[in-house]
């Protein structure tokens, strides 16, 4: 859908089936916990972006609005939280602290790619959407235990 090969039925198709893969804080990369890093519960700013662009290029713009800021909400709580902006995070409870049994180890902070995908989903969010996220920023930080 990001590079607008999909037929209007396809796209569709994948809007429909947006539930399988939608969580608290974003789109997570699978519905199955195989303990690997690319899986769920994890969600990757490069894929977030090419999924909410595809959804925007398609016309499902309350989709890509919802979605877009699930994850962007992930990323600023979690940036008010430690002051860091990190490779992937948990979009199922969305947080950074990550486990895995396979895969790289780490959760690499100041990753590009999500300050980049963040700011191109920050500028292309609704002013509406933008502002409810500037108020979420403001309120009280309750830490996770």
């Amino acid at each position: 859908m990001w590079a607008g090969l999909a037929s209007a039925e396809q796209a569709e198709a994948v809007k429909k089936n947006l539930g399988v893969f939608e969580r608290a804080g974003g789109l997570a990369m699978s519905n199955r916990d195989n303990g690997v890093q690319w899986d769920y519960p994890y969600g990757w700013a490069p894929t977030q972006l090419l999924a909410i662009e595809g959804l925007r290029q398609y016309g499902f713009q309350d989709d890509a609005n919802r979605v877009s800021y699930k994850f962007l909400s992930t990323i600023a709580e979690n940036f008010r939280r430690d002051g860091t902006i990190r490779e992937k995070y948990n979009v199922v409870t969305p947080v950074v602290r990550v486990a895995y049994r396979s895969g790289v180890h780490q959760n690499v902070v100041g990753f590009g790619w999500t300050n980049g995908a963040f700011l191109a989903l920050l500028h292309a969010l609704p002013e509406a959407w933008v502002g409810r996220l500037a108020k979420e920023q403001t309120r009280p930080l309750t830490l996770a235990p």
